[in-house]
């Protein structure tokens, strides 16, 4: 691939800086080592790059064009392409495909156009084309070019499937959602066709590995929680050797010419101060150290691998299965109320570990703040087999307000038609000071009789950032100021954090103070 392809295309410097980066590094080397078998030869490694670029940045537009320029340079080629999870390749990604690869003149091939066409998707391809060197066992979550380069779809909630490929290239969207395991699991499938691609270029005299071959590359928006900061390992390696490793970092402002007029000002009326630092601005979140929950991480308390799959012949797509919820167990809700933020967590007790698998919020509503949420949860839970449910939460709840004739708990009620109901709300909220010592036993884990508490990064981001950013005093109170400032997102404010605090005190505060009382824990205050 020659820079004079890629300026057939319109992209803006930055994606440009980078495809020229990829298309003509130098990654691959001559053994220095003498007592090393391979010494002399080349054939040695791939380029590790990063487009670590902000909402709007163009980061899902250059890993297509990547795509396309890796189609015509390694045919027979098997690339991998990994998310985290199948819908987010199939949805985010190919939504964009065809367009983009229409601009290199490649065509989704169709039976109806006289069997014209130069890549097929989800599907075996027409048996005259040639195959991959290491063809897939099955097309499924395929797209397989005429030449036989083929892009195999992999989600990173299921590594253990992944450790038989052998890849030629490896590319991944939105790394910085994907944990680090799953990059030990999938980075030694890149391996495959040592000498079967040639550096073309004469300088190189043919003696060295193609520049596109062995290509670990990966496009990221900043990362929300802790665990995705491990994106920023390929940076600090392209510091110390700049042949091996590329890394770049993109705003929206560097792809102003393709986005509408006035996209970054739309994006800041309608997103957090915050969330436009992060999804715009490309400025990592960052944790509250020492803050109230003092024994929360992240990576222990949360999971991510959230389904499984099945593949839909109609939709020519795979249909996701959740993993962590049981329809025919129990659900456990808990709330937390507020004039202007509503916000509620929906859990399971599975006895040895408890389980947060989901979280709603609502700020505005054209109704009320409680029928918007209550419309949320049955809207997604509603066809729940086993219709029981306890619910915990806010004690402010029990009160009936002067110009209403029921309580928030009385009309949160009546939405629970035909379920078997329990109310386990306190007429008082306890103590912070209290609940500290609790839950932070509970998240210590070294009591084998408490439950692991876990929760789902995929339905409860909120949560896990809400309980990330709770402050502590010096009285080990909880710091509500996020509560009352204006600029605030509100969803990572403690509102959630309190609700998954009113339902683990009740349900569990008994066990763990009689635990406590037999073993060293948490101190009480």
């Amino acid at each position: 691939m020659s820079a004079t392809n890629i300026l057939n295309v319109r992209v803006n410097a930055k994606q440009l800086t980078f495809l020229q980066a990829v298309s003509t590094n130098q990654a691959d080397f001559i053994q220095p080592d003498p007592k090393n078998p391979t010494y002399g030869q080349a054939y040695q490694d791939g380029l590790r790059a990063c487009f670590q670029g902000a909402r709007g940045s163009g980061k899902t537009n250059v890993l297509l064009r990547l795509l396309a320029e890796s189609s015509f340079e390694l045919p027979g080629a098997l690339a991998g392409l990994a998310g985290k999870t199948f819908k987010q390749v199939q949805d985010i990604v190919l939504s964009q495909a065809k367009t983009v690869w229409e601009e290199y003149g490649l065509i989704e091939f169709n039976t109806k156009y006289k069997d014209f066409g130069h890549y097929v998707v989800n599907c075996r391809p027409p048996a005259h084309w040639p195959k991959p060197h290491n063809s897939p066992k099955a097309f499924e979550n395929t797209i397989t070019f005429c030449n036989g380069y083929t892009i195999i779809m992999i989600s990173a909630d299921r590594p253990e499937t992944q450790r038989g490929l052998n890849l030629d290239q490896l590319f991944i969207d939105e790394s910085a959602t994907i944990s680090r395991e799953f990059m030990k699991v999938i980075r030694p499938t890149v391996r495959a066709n040592k000498f079967k691609y040639s550096d073309p270029r004469p300088e190189r005299n043919g003696t060295y590995n193609h520049p596109l071959h062995w290509l670990v590359c990966d496009f990221t928006s900043a990362p929300w929680l802790p665990e995705g900061k491990w994106i920023y390992q390929t940076r600090d390696k392209a510091r110390e050797n700049p042949n091996r490793f590329f890394w770049i970092e993109s705003t929206a402002y560097d792809n102003l010419e393709f986005l509408p007029g006035n996209f970054i000002e739309s994006q800041r009326e309608d997103l957090t101060p915050s969330q436009f630092d992060v999804e715009i601005l490309n400025i990592p979140y960052n944790k509250i150290e020492g803050g109230f929950y003092s024994a929360f991480s992240a990576s222990t308390h949360s999971y991510d691998k959230t389904y499984r799959y099945v593949w839909n012949a109609t939709t020519g797509k795979s249909d996701e299965i959740r993993l962590d919820y049981d329809p025919e167990r129990a659900l456990e809700i808990s709330f937390d109320f507020n004039s202007k933020f509503t916000s509620m967590v929906v859990a399971q007790d599975f006895g040895d570990e408890f389980r947060f698998i989901d979280c709603f919020y609502v700020k505005s509503s054209t109704t009320t703040l409680i029928d918007s949420l209550m419309g949320m949860f049955h809207g997604k839970y509603g066809k729940h087999k086993k219709k029981k449910v306890t619910l915990y939460g806010d004690a402010s709840g029990k009160v009936v307000p002067p110009d209403k004739t029921k309580s928030i708990y009385q009309q949160i009620r009546e939405t629970f038609t035909g379920w078997s109901y329990t109310e386990k709300v306190r007429g008082y909220n306890v103590k912070y000071k209290f609940r500290y010592k609790v839950i932070n036993t509970l998240l210590l884990e070294q009591k084998p009789e408490l439950p692991r508490i876990r929760m789902s990064q995929d339905n409860c981001k909120p949560l896990i950032i809400s309980i990330e950013s709770a402050p502590i005093d010096s009285k080990y109170e909880k710091d509500k100021t996020s509560e009352r400032r204006k600029n605030f997102p509100q969803e990572f404010a403690t509102h959630l954090s309190d609700a998954f605090d009113y339902l683990l005190y009740e349900k569990f505060s008994k066990k763990v103070l009689v635990s406590s009382r037999r073993t060293t824990g948490i101190i009480a205050h």
